[in-house]
């Protein structure tokens, strides 16, 4: 990537101008265009470029935050309040989760939506929704092993559960209920322990017995194998190790985070946008667009957290938001292509959502582009 993407990437820091405004502004086109036409509905994925509706083949439905959250960060930069209205109605929409006791993905639900609306305009309503939530994720807690389980079974917990802890650190400070940060900060250093190699890889889920605690093995669902190293997963890790070290100020947290960080950059390297899988010999597709997004979003929040490190993650970060914002990943308006990033894939091994648009994938786009041309003053 050349000086000169940088340099347009530093002037849209301050003006919101150049490549990363332009693509801003085509993922606002293209989530107004899906608000309107398909209004109160959460996709998933899409098939052959338009958006999917049918209920979520894989995991219990988990998606709903993203599209929420893109239109919270949308309401940033409008006059008009209906980018809020249309926040506050589809955050609306996902209050009774806050009950959930069927999926781990309580943060993924609540953080980028309510959590966002409680930053922007906080009353006793918005805080009240997030300490329940937080504790309703709190209550997947086995303190025999000192990790989060997942909706798989009580004996598993996934590398993405760090995604989720905000919520319980949240609805900790919220509270003031301290036990519920200690969970939190104990599945982390749990997942720090077993889910990440020394080798600075990270494993996407592990087995512990859920009676005594002990751990038994490491598998995937979504990665080539159980000791290979599935990317989007990678990426998560990094931005969930980052907002553990913001909440606790744990060092083991940043140094796991620069350290996965570091990995991601020294093996995806020129590439930038990565496989789904480091370790898979012959990767069915050059690049899995979501890990790349989740990658930016993740590497601008350790470069803020990290003031010794943050021109070296800055500088990746805008590499990579900038390969995301040309032709090749941006969806073009007007092309018939409903989502904002192509080439993303939601599970391979599944034959679902691969080759796609994904929310996540569209939602941490939008995050990084936000943080940058904010000046990562809000997510």
């Amino acid at each position: 990537m050349s000086e000169l993407a940088l340099d347009r990437g530093r002037a849209a820091d301050r003006a919101g101008s150049g490549v990363f405004g332009a693509a801003y502004s085509t993922a606002r086109h293209q989530v107004r265009r899906l608000v309107n036409e398909y209004p109160r509905a959460f996709p998933t994925f899409t098939s052959s470029g338009r958006w999917d509706f049918e209920e979520d083949p894989w995991a219990p439905t988990w998606s709903a935050g993203f599209l929420t959250g893109m239109l919270w960060m949308f309401s940033d930069s409008d006059g008009t309040g209906w980018w809020r209205e249309r926040a506050e109605e589809y955050s609306g929409l996902l209050e009774p989760r806050k009950h959930d006791t069927g999926t781990h993905d309580i943060g993924f639900l609540f953080t980028p939506s309510w959590g966002r609306w409680h930053q922007r305009f906080p009353d006793d309503r918005t805080r009240d929704v997030l300490i329940t939530a937080g504790r309703t994720m709190a209550q997947r807690y086995n303190p025999r092993g000192r990790y989060l389980s997942t909706w798989v079974a009580p004996g598993s917990t996934f590398i993405d559960v760090m995604m989720n802890i905000e919520v319980i650190f949240q609805a900790a400070q919220l509270s003031g209920d301290a036990e519920l940060a200690d969970i939190a900060h104990a599945h982390a250093r749990t997942s720090r322990r077993f889910l990440v190699r020394g080798d600075g890889t990270s494993v996407h889920e592990g087995w512990f017995d859920p009676d005594t605690g002990v751990f038994e093995r490491t598998a995937t669902h979504q990665g080539y194998r159980a000791d290979s190293s599935w990317v989007r997963g990678h990426s998560w890790a990094i931005y969930g190790f980052t907002d553990a070290f913001v909440w606790t100020g744990d060092p083991d947290m940043l140094d796991t985070a620069r350290l996965l960080a570091d990995t991601y950059i020294d093996r995806t390297g020129d590439a930038l946008v990565p496989p789904n899988d480091w370790e898979d010999p012959q990767p069915p597709l050059p690049h899995e667009s979501s890990a790349g997004a989740i990658a930016a979003a993740a590497l601008l929040r350790l470069g803020d957290a990290d003031p010794a490190n943050t021109e070296r993650y800055r500088r990746y970060a805008l590499r990579l938001l900038a390969a995301l914002c040309g032709p090749e990943f941006l969806a073009s308006p007007g092309s018939g292509w409903e989502g904002v990033l192509k080439h993303g894939t939601y599970h391979y091994n599944n034959g679902v959502g691969v080759d796609e648009s994904v929310m996540w994938g569209d939602h941490y786009f939008v995050e990084a582009l936000h943080h940058v041309i904010h000046g990562g003053r809000q997510r």
